[in-house]
């Protein structure tokens, strides 16, 4: 049972716990005649060994059993009873002694959550945001569609803007041959971001059979390290040309989209674009939330959870910065960039917990069902492809709760928010 509970710091508590004598008494007796009962001693028949024989040759064994049995036992009952809510496993303070006939006393230093005091979370002010549609939108989109319905036919013209190109490419890297940046037959787009402007430069007016050249310098800082700093020439050789062919917009190609009109089509666009919008002002009165509670309450974070915070930033950064070959920073000078980031992602996660045991808001087996539904649609996979995915990618489904639960009680402040 807990005697005395210290706080060594905002974050931090020391429980002193005493196990009465006769239930320390109580867990050794029924070790020592389990023990009896099912291990031969020689010169004695079973079940009928002394104590004193037991103690000395299971002596050390028996003291441990009791120990792991009943010291955990009691260290959940102390934390019940201190109303603290540890966010680490405990540290025990000094070693653990069974002595015979005596109480067990035991402390252990614990990294609990702040108490964070009264939250005030009512009428939080928001300036209120529009999602107004402009007709350019609309046609922009629409304009997209109908790109990603475009067919290519084979040309003997000269290509132009939009076109496609099949080529063949040798490279040159300072006058020697490269392997790795030569190609047979890939479909090069006029006009697209996938390769170096200079190519559209070069083949624009080419047709099916003509080489030409295309020098190119790449900045020291490229990430392919190879060609970084380097001049590099490629031989390119049209192998077929094919023109572009665009449908027309009219109420056929609306039926595609499963739309009864061009109109239809159109104000299908308004409303999906709407909703774009309509969810990114969600999102940024729920971020100017989590901004605004983060500042009106000052309290301390367990450390362990910020550093945990930091190492998850510093992780991913680590991981951006490779895909995008950039340099990677030194761990300590990340971490020392991310401290202030992720103390406030911290304090958020900590408020929200707050505010939704306070509210009794949580998330269950339907919440999670429905989410996995939602992507699963999103992403034209399965509901058991997104539930394996996040079990691979993150060990579980509690990332995936822990960010419903989030949101969850963000639409609740929001709900009460005063925008004006």
């Amino acid at each position: 049972m807990l005697q005395e509970i210290e706080q060594v710091s905002p974050t931090t508590r020391r429980l002193k716990i005493n196990v009465p004598s006769e239930i320390v008494q109580s867990e050794t007796d029924s070790l020592y005649n389990e023990i009896r009962a099912t291990t031969r001693i020689p010169g004695f028949r079973p079940g009928k060994a002394p104590q004193a024989i037991l103690v000395r040759k299971f002596g050390k064994k028996v003291e441990a059993q009791v120990i792991e049995k009943i010291v955990p036992r009691f260290y959940l009952e102390a934390v019940k009873e201190a109303k603290i809510e540890p966010v680490t496993y405990p540290d025990i303070d000094n070693a653990i002694e069974l002595k015979a006939g005596q109480p067990l006393f035991f402390s252990v230093t614990v990294e609990v959550k702040p108490d964070i005091g009264e939250i005030g979370y009512g009428s939080i002010p928001l300036k209120k945001k529009t999602a107004p549609v402009e007709d350019s939108e609309v046609e922009k989109a629409l304009s997209s569609l109908r790109e990603s319905k475009a067919v290519y036919s084979v040309t003997e013209d000269p290509l132009a803007q939009g076109d496609m190109a099949i080529v063949d490419t040798k490279a040159f890297i300072e006058g020697e041959p490269s392997e790795e940046l030569s190609y047979r037959e890939y479909p090069l787009i006029l006009g697209s971001q996938e390769m170096p402007g200079e190519f559209t430069s070069a083949l624009t007016g080419r047709k099916k059979g003509d080489t030409v050249d295309v020098a190119i310098h790449f900045e020291a800082d490229h990430p392919n390290r190879s060609i970084a700093g380097k001049d590099v020439i490629f031989k390119v050789t049209v192998t077929e040309a094919k023109k572009k062919n665009l449908p027309p917009l009219d109420d056929e190609f609306a039926k595609e989209a499963e739309c009864g009109s061009l109109d239809e089509l159109k104000k299908k666009i308004h409303g999906g674009i709407r909703e774009r919008k309509e969810s990114q002002i969600n999102l940024d009165y729920k971020r100017e939330i989590l901004d605004d509670l983060v500042k009106r309450h000052d309290f301390d974070v367990p450390p362990s959870m910020l550093s945990g915070e930091i190492e998850s930033l510093v992780e991913h950064e680590k991981e951006a910065a490779m895909r995008k070959g950039a340099e990677v920073k030194p761990d300590e000078e990340l971490k020392k960039e991310f401290a202030a980031r992720a103390r406030d992602n911290v304090k958020s996660v900590l408020l929200l917990e707050a505010i939704g045991k306070k509210e009794n808001i949580s998330i269950g087996d339907e919440d999670v069902r429905k989410a996995i539904a939602e992507i699963a649609a999103r992403n034209s996979l399965k509901p058991e492809e997104v539930t394996r995915l996040y079990s691979v990618r993150e060990g579980s489904m509690d990332a995936l709760k822990s960010r419903l639960f989030a949101d969850k009680v963000l639409d609740f402040i929001l709900e009460k928010a005063s925008v004006q």
